[in-house]
């Protein structure tokens, strides 16, 4: 699942560093019913694992989400963070676009001390190998951000992860199955 709509995206501003985004531009007004909409209908039981970013939009998602389905748990996992967008932090989110331009070159585009979508898959397979060994007996939701979800998506679906804007982003609020 994709964060509910934050005041980092109504603002148009990169938001990415843990150090920015952790205590600050959480969700925006409204965000809740779209969270919950999402969910409605979504097949996912009560006891539903939801793991985290640590950035504020995504956890406050992750709790509105698991309060919706009354599941309770809400793990935090850092491997869930935003991708980092180097020197286009806290700048206007019309940058993004010339990031992708790069990333479309080079999987391990690091232009601009960018994460590259490389080393953003790299720690997203990570987190998925150690869940999967406590976790494979429960349905788990993962609440992060538009690009690490659409780099996981694009990997998942046997894409180059240089091809992740080939594929229909996922809008805020929005839930996807990794696996069908």
């Amino acid at each position: 699942m994709r964060h509910g709509r934050s005041l980092a995206n109504n603002a148009g501003i990169i938001i990415s560093s843990l150090e920015d985004g952790s205590e600050g531009w959480g969700l925006a007004e409204g965000s809740s019913l779209n969270i919950r909409a999402a969910l409605k209908g979504s097949g996912l039981p009560r006891d539903t694992v939801f793991f985290s970013s640590p950035l504020k939009r995504a956890l406050e998602t992750a709790w509105c989400a698991a309060d919706f389905l009354s599941a309770g748990e809400v793990r935090i996992d850092k491997d869930l963070r935003e991708r980092f967008f180097g020197d286009f932090e806290g700048t206007d989110d019309k940058n993004y676009h010339r990031v992708w331009q790069d990333d479309g070159n080079n999987p391990d585009n690091s232009n601009h001390r960018v994460e590259s979508p490389r080393a953003v898959l790299l720690r997203l397979e990570k987190f998925i190998l150690k869940v999967d060994r406590f976790y494979s007996h429960r349905s788990i939701c993962l609440v992060s951000h538009g690009d690490p979800l659409n780099i996981l998506l694009t990997h998942a679906a046997g894409l180059g992860v240089e091809e992740h804007r080939n594929i229909v982003s996922m809008k805020t609020s929005e839930l996807r199955p990794l696996f069908s």
